[in-house]
């Protein structure tokens, strides 16, 4: 998945592959047209697609310790601890 869409309608979708992302914000373009009657909304200025380039992923999991919980003034109700950053797809 290194595709996507967004419009302030439909929101941040997910697509495999170019097409299906350009399809996908011309339907929406073609949503605003069909409701213009009384003029274009300003939300069709939200209308894109592009190539996800990165995405963020989990790294460095471990269970969490009373130390670290204290640390870090974690929940209780965790037991585990992670971070995330940014990778290439």
């Amino acid at each position: 998945m290194k595709y996507f869409s967004y419009d302030s309608d439909s929101g941040f979708e997910i697509h495999e592959t170019e097409e299906e992302a350009i399809k996908s914000a011309n339907d929406a373009i073609d949503y605003y047209r069909d409701n213009a009657s009384e003029g274009w909304s300003e939300e069709v200025d939200t209308v894109c697609w592009g190539e996800i380039k990165q995405k963020s992923s989990m790294f460095d999991l471990k269970p969490l310790t009373d130390e670290l919980r204290s640390e870090l003034n974690i929940d209780p109700i965790c037991d585990m601890y992670c971070d995330y950053k940014l990778q290439t797809i």
